[in-house]
């Protein structure tokens, strides 16, 4: 059977997951739109609860359509209604509801790692998505989140991520970035943050230490004067552009991490 309105049930709980941060919340589900983003949470290993598809991806996309009916049920509704139901403009038509990743451990996984970026108030799902993306192509082995910043998990967030927010997965602090900061100083990783600054060090003058940990701040107003206060300050230099866009200095300060590993 299609679905063909706008209150059935499923169609009302797909469109919170899709808009809802809360509702995820409560749910305990993702929410992730498309065919790849789908094929991705699958080999991360995620546990499909159902999968909903338009009356055209249906028909364009029969192997997804039967990959995701052998692990859970799944739905057909009408095109409107997926538009209806879809955060995107031109949407293909496949939504996937999956358990919500278990973060509980991943500060002490993170601090294993040798790489590490911070985000401090980073509030564009987009940016956020595409940091953690390069982040990953890179090779940074960690991502730990203020409370403050977008939330990684939302659809657009993991559609700018390209999955990669399923593999590195973000640790969320509930409020500040400073237990995070003062664990890892515990640890012995150099501490630095991204900030234009007379005292700050010049990107490409001095190699990383092995173990280090930067933190890239917020679009706006940067990084938190508590966080700037324990870390080394660095700055890239640029010509004649006040400022970079907090996407394209975090992956000009994570291919430079990397080339220093």
């Amino acid at each position: 059977m299609i679905i063909s309105s706008r209150k059935n049930q499923t169609v009302s709980r797909s469109r919170g997951l899709i808009n809802e941060k809360k509702f995820r919340e409560k749910e305990a589900l993702l929410a992730l739109e498309g065919e790849k983003l789908c094929d991705e949470a699958l080999k991360a290993g995620l546990k499909a609860e159902y999968a909903l598809f338009s009356e055209e991806a249906e028909k364009k996309f029969p192997q997804t359509v039967k990959t995701l009916s052998d692990v859970c049920p799944t739905y057909i509704v009408t095109d409107e209604v997926y538009s209806y139901i879809s955060g995107q403009k031109t949407p293909q038509g496949i939504f996937l509801a999956a358990k919500l990743l278990d973060k509980s451990e991943n500060l002490d996984r993170i601090i294993e790692k040798e790489k590490i970026i911070l985000l401090d108030g980073i509030q564009d799902p987009g940016n956020l998505g595409t940091i953690i993306r390069t982040a990953e192509a890179f090779g940074i082995g960690g991502m730990i989140l203020s409370g403050d910043c977008a939330d990684p998990y939302s659809p657009k967030a993991l559609r700018a991520s390209m999955g990669s927010a399923l593999r590195l997965t973000p640790f969320c602090a509930e409020d500040t970035l400073s237990v995070a900061l003062t664990e890892l100083k515990k640890a012995g990783f150099a501490l630095y943050a991204a900030m234009l600054d007379k005292t700050a060090k010049k990107l490409g003058e001095f190699s990383f230490p092995k173990k280090t940990a930067l933190i890239i701040g917020n679009e706006g107003h940067g990084i938190s004067q508590s966080a700037a206060e324990q870390c080394e300050k660095l700055y890239i230099p640029i010509q004649t552009a006040e400022s970079l866009n907090a996407a394209a200095a975090a992956a000009i300060f994570c291919y430079e991490m990397s080339r220093n590993r």
